[in-house]
């Protein structure tokens, strides 16, 4: 439902009419409300019939806030930051057939998360950017996947998205020089997408989040150096407070994500690209990126704990068609397929290879925008992010 903030001003952010009748008087909660108590009562439940399921859970879930959210929520808050304070930079830096709009696209996308590549979809759109620029950063960027990468493997991560930014810059400057398309596909007009107005977020669950980040990042800091953080604690230490602080923290991100409605890709996408309170998109982002950690994490670990099914030996029985798998991956729109990717890799199932190949040809959550406003270049662009994706997949393959 839009909300109409002429109408409502003394309505509370993200929170429902303040009710006429006491409170408990035929009042029923607001779906986001009944999500998050649903997912406290499923946890509780499976605490009670099954406690060694819900300790797995548990430090799987404390695992992702430790491991992947508080970076993500760090990094996303100096990204967007520095974003609001360089607009004019780069809008002068990225003109529309000057010597460095390539290169710089093509370092927007290899940025962490999708919002310097929304930035390019957004200009190219509009007219302001070559098909080229396009084609460099949908091939640079490895969307939301690369944060789980920077936290677990950060040397690895950088290898990665050196490599993609040079296969962006390299395939956007060949394109800018050889193809014709793209000054045709970048005049069509933005407005035949509508425009969608997401939802608010719950004030106290951004407030919350915020308070919690501190402190995570701390701890997080301690988990990647392989500090035991719950010594600290002295007497508590044996209670491992430290895990269950992570696994609030993931709770946290989960009602967050919970609470808000299912809009359209795009509309959630431009909030990347508005100006918007920071704790607010930190907040939904970071939220949007631990829904699917939790998937790949949680679907892995209960994969191994139900099953005896050795994935390693499974894709390495697929060959050089593992490149191929990698890469068709990557093609589809959206972090989440390509975050389960990058656990897999992770997880010592699928080769480095693999992994370099997914990250050129996934174009995160960038190409829906793309998609929605320009379907015929975003689909061109996309296929062309393959071809370097393939090429540098199999030449590691073969030497790795």
């Amino acid at each position: 439902m839009r909300i109409d903030l002429a109408k409502d001003q003394d309505r509370l952010p993200g929170f429902p009419q303040a009710p006429t009748a006491a409170p408990g008087v035929g009042q029923t909660l607001a779906p986001r409300h009944r999500n998050s108590l649903a997912l406290a009562g499923c946890i509780i439940a499976l605490a009670v019939i099954d406690p060694a399921l819900f300790q797995l859970v548990l430090h799987s879930l404390a695992d992702v806030y430790l491991g992947v959210s508080a970076f993500i929520a760090l990094t996303l808050t100096i990204f967007y930051l520095l974003q609001q304070r360089s607009g004019s930079w780069l809008n002068g830096v990225m003109r529309k057939g000057t010597p460095w709009e390539v290169p710089v696209s093509a370092l927007l996308g290899a940025l962490p998360g999708c919002g310097g590549a929304i930035v390019v979809v957004t200009r190219f759109v509009g007219g302001n950017s070559s098909f080229g620029a396009l084609v460099a950063v949908l091939t640079a960027t490895m969307g939301d996947a690369a944060f789980l990468l920077m936290a677990r493997e950060p040397q690895t991560a950088f290898l990665v998205y050196g490599t993609a930014l040079l296969a962006g810059t390299l395939t956007g400057i060949l394109v800018n020089a050889t193809h014709v398309h793209g000054a045709r596909a970048n005049r069509r007009a933005p407005e035949r997408s509508p425009e969608v107005t997401p939802g608010p977020l719950p004030s106290s669950l951004t407030a919350v989040f915020m308070l919690m980040l501190f402190p995570g990042a701390v701890f997080a800091l301690a988990n990647a150096l392989q500090i035991d953080a719950n010594s600290w604690f002295g007497a508590f230490a044996p209670f491992e407070p430290v895990t269950w602080y992570g696994f609030a923290g993931t709770l946290v991100c989960l009602a967050i994500w919970l609470s808000q409605p299912l809009d359209s890709w795009t509309a959630r996408l431009r909030r990347c690209i508005r100006t918007e309170a920071v704790p607010d998109l930190v907040a939904a982002e970071t939220s949007f990126v631990s829904v699917w950690v939790v998937l790949g994490f949680l679907s892995f670990e209960l994969l191994m704990h139900y099953t005896s099914v050795d994935l390693a030996a499974l894709f390495r029985g697929l060959g050089p068609m593992v490149i191929l798998l990698a890469t068709a991956v990557g093609l589809i729109p959206g972090c989440g397929p390509q975050i389960i990717m990058t656990t897999l890799y992770l997880n010592g199932v699928a080769p480095l290879s693999a992994q370099l190949a997914n990250a050129i040809s996934n174009d995160g959550d960038a190409l829906f925008p793309a998609l929605a406003l320009a379907p015929r270049a975003a689909a061109l662009a996309t296929v062309y992010s393959a071809v370097p994706a393939l090429l540098l997949g199999y030449l590691v393959f073969w030497v790795e």
